[in-house]
């Protein structure tokens, strides 16, 4: 069997007695945040899917799940992700993706990649406006002086 390090993210901050309840409960090693809404597991499992199983059903009673992540890319250079959904959630991302003749993966992968698509491209607009109402407001010698000395310290 091979270890595994998932990343799991919490819905909420969690005290230290609850990650040391988890802990014990679940016999898992863990590695937490500062934050203590994000904490790292080592799992042994034959792959990372059965690694994510394995923690949901040794810790979805015990702490506050959003989302397990695989910490590192697998051979694809992609990251495994596990969200709870509803079985309701599940349909309809099935009826979707059976109408587009995708498997619900490639569904929610094309989906993800849309939106990540999106917020990158309303970011560049928010930027570029933003950029805008500064160089209407300020010189250009002025805008990069402050940024000279934003990055110089």
């Amino acid at each position: 069997m091979t270890l595994h390090a998932i990343e799991i993210t919490l819905t909420r901050t969690v005290e230290a007695v609850e990650l040391k309840a988890a802990q014990q409960e679940s016999s898992l090693p863990m590695a937490v945040a500062d934050d203590r809404r994000r904490l790292v597991v080592l799992v042994s499992a034959r792959d990372e899917r059965r690694a994510m199983r394995k923690i949901w059903k040794r810790l979805e009673d015990a702490l506050p799940i959003d989302v397990l992540c695989s910490l590192f890319p697998g051979p694809d250079g992609k990251y495994l992700m596990s969200i709870p959904m509803s079985e309701e959630t599940h349909e309809r991302i099935r009826r979707r993706a059976a109408a587009e003749r995708k498997t619900p993966e490639e569904y929610l992968q094309h989906a993800i990649a849309q939106a990540l698509a999106r917020d990158r491209s309303t970011r560049r607009a928010q930027l570029g406006c933003l950029l805008n109402v500064l160089l209407r407001t300020y010189s250009p010698e002025e805008v990069a002086a402050a940024a000279a000395r934003r990055i110089n310290g």
